[in-house]
């Protein structure tokens, strides 16, 4: 046992804490030995390697990242040890959101009533037809040009980097009717719908916005995490986020679901309209999860907002209808980006209107973690590549 690994060498070889490696021992994904003393632990050289590098059936890296953050489940999502479905019923997405951040009470978030003259000047340049996300990541880019503090990785002022983020998000969408309050969801509903609504309707997207804001260790926030790792300022952790999430498997799921629900109105064979969806996508639009296999708790919670909101639209049938359907012919479990469709379609907004939603409120999730990646160890993630060139 001479060439086993002391605690120190350890957590280096995995760029983890110790307190991390105890808690991989706890778990049973490490084992350890006691010296002859019976006073230091050891660890086998092989186990920690294999840790650093598992294999998945296909042969390729799947990695695990211990998080205090959240933990999402079939029976529901808890986030910081709450259950955050339960939560979005009672909470704004600004009080959500600073909970999962730990925040004080004294700090506060920015107007997003308030002009930007720099934002107003570089939307003046863009085409009307300019996508969201491509708006989302400009926003993202001129908070941090506006923000000479960027570089301070202080918890607090990580955290007024993350609602300066988000208001300048909210805020590079054009407007498209009168603003009805001073909260975030406020504001993006009049960015992404064509008609003003009552506090029902502005309710479901606020309640979007604080079920999407974590959802555990997902490629966008892998990416987030990397970035932290490496100390990448806020916005660059956030911006890093927003690659992976442009991904169509990602954050635009919820887009095929509008299309379907608007092919099926105008058709007027629900059906039909599943079936051409299936047959081009050759899967279900906002059915099936990579992680969840009995219930996303998050699509019914949010159905539930959708429906009470828009209780006597003839088009929630068209909704109904489509995931009655689905539900009977799919194996796979209804996702909340199913719900999210929902949503954005009987609010009149744009197809894409999803994706702009899902960012706005990962964008939270993303600035936790980096938070959490912050007190890691730097540089953890060094992946290795496995040469199968000529």
């Amino acid at each position: 046992m001479d060439d086993w690994l002391t605690t120190e060498q350890a957590a280096a070889r995995l760029g983890i804490k110790r307190e991390t490696l105890y808690a991989y021992v706890s778990r049973g994904l490490l084992h350890r030995a006691l010296d002859a003393d019976g006073r230091r632990s050891r660890f086998d050289p092989g186990e920690i390697d294999r840790l650093r590098q598992r294999h998945r059936s296909d042969g390729e890296f799947a990695t695990l990242v211990s998080t205090r953050i959240s933990r999402p489940t079939d029976e529901g999502l808890y986030v910081r040890g709450r259950d955050l479905v339960a939560e979005a019923s009672l909470s704004t997405f600004e009080q959500a959101a600073d909970r999962v951040w730990q925040a004080g009470a004294d700090e506060t978030w920015p107007s997003v009533v308030d002009a930007d003259e720099l934002l107003d000047d570089v939307q003046s340049r863009l085409s009307r037809h300019t996508p969201p996300m491509d708006r989302l990541r400009i926003g993202v880019a001129l908070a941090s040009a506006a923000d000479p503090l960027r570089d301070d990785l202080s918890p607090a002022a990580v955290r007024t980097a993350g609602r300066r983020a988000v208001r300048m998000m909210v805020m590079s969408l054009p407007r498209r009717c009168s603003l009805q309050g001073d909260g975030v969801a406020d504001a993006l509903w009049c960015r992404l719908a064509r008609r003003q609504a009552g506090q029902r309707r502005r309710f479901a997207l606020s309640r979007a916005l604080v079920l999407l804001l974590e959802h555990g260790m997902a490629s966008s926030t892998l990416g987030a995490r990397v970035a932290a790792s490496v100390r990448a300022d806020p916005y660059s952790v956030i911006t890093a986020g927003l690659g992976v999430l442009g991904g169509r498997l990602h954050g635009a799921a919820s887009a095929p679901v509008h299309r379907l629900f608007a092919e099926a109105a105008r058709s007027g064979d629900a059906a039909r309209a599943l079936g051409d969806a299936q047959r081009t996508l050759r899967s279900t639009p906002g059915f099936g999860h990579v992680t969840l296999k009995r219930r996303d708790a998050r699509c019914g919670a949010l159905l539930e907002a959708v429906t009470s909101a828009w209780p006597t639209d003839e088009r929630l049938q068209t909704v109904l209808e489509v995931y009655d359907l689905a539900t009977d012919r799919t194996d796979g479990i209804a996702t909340v980006d199913f719900a999210l469709g929902a949503l954005t379609y009987l609010a009149d907004m744009q197809t894409e209107a999803g994706e702009a939603v899902f960012a706005i409120a990962r964008t939270v999730g993303w600035v936790t973690h980096a938070l959490e990646e912050y007190d890691e160890g730097p540089l953890r993630f060094r992946f290795r590549a496995r040469y199968v060139g000529d």
